[in-house]
């Protein structure tokens, strides 16, 4: 009982701080609904920290953890219903109409794949290989160790004991609030990200391109079979990609509609922070959003803005980050890729013409049957910007995500090219993962850039500050 409280104090704890950094009225509002679609990953990001700070750095026991999060939840809620009372209504959604048979197939999909989530974590409670042997594995030490080297000992490499701690944090915490170490919290925790892989494209593409383009954005996310496969194994990736996908819209929807507040690009960076927190991934992520933040500028009178944003969204990482590179410094291992290679080493396969030609063809034969899905995702999208055209004007925010999801994948690129691992098993047993982490976004980012369906209108662009 302890430990289902706690994951719905979580929520809200992630619910109120994005309320209190981007407040609206008391009453609810257009823009809550994303708010709440964030909560469940915003709410672990923050829990995961308090463990990471409280229980293994300055070693407090778990319920001094376990209070900081009711506390700060509390405080937050307060802070957030403060602002409430001077903040500004948000911009209404887009309008729009969208047939009856669309909704239906629309929540037809999420059935299925709420179900689906059932049955195959009910077939496997403790989840698949990289739950057991590093996620769920690092959150039982945690639970368990008197002291916290074990976890990140050299001698069990095999577990990946560099891999950052927000999920195992998470687990950790709940373990300890509930008692046990109950595999169905880790399911919950799971389910929890996997709605807010999904919940934030849609409810940005509601906000910004109306609902007819939300509901096929978040189909066709569904629409890989491996999401709801992978989440439910309890692996970090679903995880990584909410965060991925979570601090791009946040930052399209700053610089669409909040063109003064830059407290919304702040939780955006937040995000990727949290991002880096997951998997070491999360790390080149930081970088590709700041790049694309900077390289999707629309024309010169945009510069200042995006500048004055960029303050906001490296702040938001960098609150993050702090408790990475103590991670990463203090307690961790160096990282295999690192430590399996030289300088030389990898210059040498750098500069090697073959590694390049292997890598190109597994993303071209892995980009064609993404997903596990009938026609390939790249022939859909091809198809559809073809038959549906883009926008009228494409404004530099609406081409941010898929900018980002291009520099993500050159830095994959890059990374499989100079691995010290065997080349061809890397790419086998990764790159469907990798690709996986940037779908959600890729969606978000073609449905930002399409044109309106069902008689949509464009989004009204208000030029006043998000509160007094």
């Amino acid at each position: 009982m302890g430990a289902w409280l706690l994951f719905l104090i979580l929520i809200a704890l992630g619910f109120a701080a994005i309320r209190a950094l981007w407040p609206a009225p008391p009453s609810w509002s257009s823009a809550d609904p994303l708010r709440l679609a964030a909560a469940p990953a915003i709410g672990f990001g923050l829990g995961g920290c308090f463990y990471f700070a409280l229980r293994i750095v300055l070693q407090q026991p778990p319920a001094v953890a376990i209070a900081a999060v009711c506390l700060a939840a509390a405080g937050l809620s307060w802070f957030a219903w403060r602002r409430a009372q001077s903040a500004v209504a948000d911009v209404p959604a887009v309008s729009g109409q969208i047939p009856f048979w669309l909704w239906l197939l629309f929540g037809v999909g999420a059935a299925m794949a709420f179900f689906t989530y059932l049955m195959l974590s009910g077939a496997a409670p403790h989840g698949e290989w990289d739950a057991w042997s590093i996620w769920n594995l690092r959150a039982r030490f945690l639970v368990r160790a008197q002291e916290f080297v074990s976890p990140f000992s050299p001698v069990i490499s095999w577990s990946h004991p560099d891999y950052p701690l927000l999920v195992p944090g998470v687990i950790a915490l709940l373990w300890h609030a509930g008692g046990v170490e109950s595999p169905s919290m880790a399911g919950a925790v799971g389910f929890g990200f996997l709605f807010s892989t999904v919940a934030v494209p849609f409810f940005t593409l509601r906000l910004l391109r109306g609902p007819a383009l939300a509901a096929l954005g978040a189909l066709t996310i569904l629409g890989a079979t491996s999401l709801v496969r992978v989440s439910a194994s309890q692996y970090a990736d679903v995880p990584l990609a909410a965060y991925i996908v979570i601090a791009a819209c946040f930052l399209v929807y700053a610089l669409e509609v909040e063109p003064v507040g830059n407290s919304v690009v702040f939780i955006a960076g937040l995000s990727a922070g949290f991002a880096a927190w997951t998997k070491n991934e999360g790390l080149l992520f930081c970088v590709s959003i700041v790049l694309a933040h900077l390289l999707s500028i629309g024309g010169k009178t945009e510069l200042p803005r995006r500048f004055a944003t960029l303050i906001s969204l490296v702040a938001g990482i960098v609150a993050v980050l702090a408790f990475v590179g103590h991670f990463k410094f203090r307690l961790a291992p160096a990282n295999d890729l690192v430590n399996a290679g030289t300088a030389g080493v990898a210059m040498a396969r750098a500069t090697d013409f073959n590694r390049y030609w292997v890598t190109f063809w597994a993303f071209v034969g892995e980009l064609l049957t993404f997903g596990s899905v009938l026609v390939p995702p790249v022939i859909v999208f091809a198809v559809w910007l073809a038959l549906v055209r883009f926008r009228s004007k494409v404004t530099g925010a609406a081409l941010l995500p898929l900018v980002a999801v291009v520099i993500q994948l050159a830095g994959y690129f890059a990374i499989y090219v100079t691995t010290p691992q065997d080349l061809d098993w890397q790419l086998n047993t990764s790159l469907p993962r990798l690709l996986l982490h940037v779908w959600p976004l890729s969606v978000a980012g073609i449905f930002l850039i399409s044109g309106a369906l069902f008689g949509g209108r464009p989004q009204p662009e208000p030029a006043r500050p998000r509160s007094k």
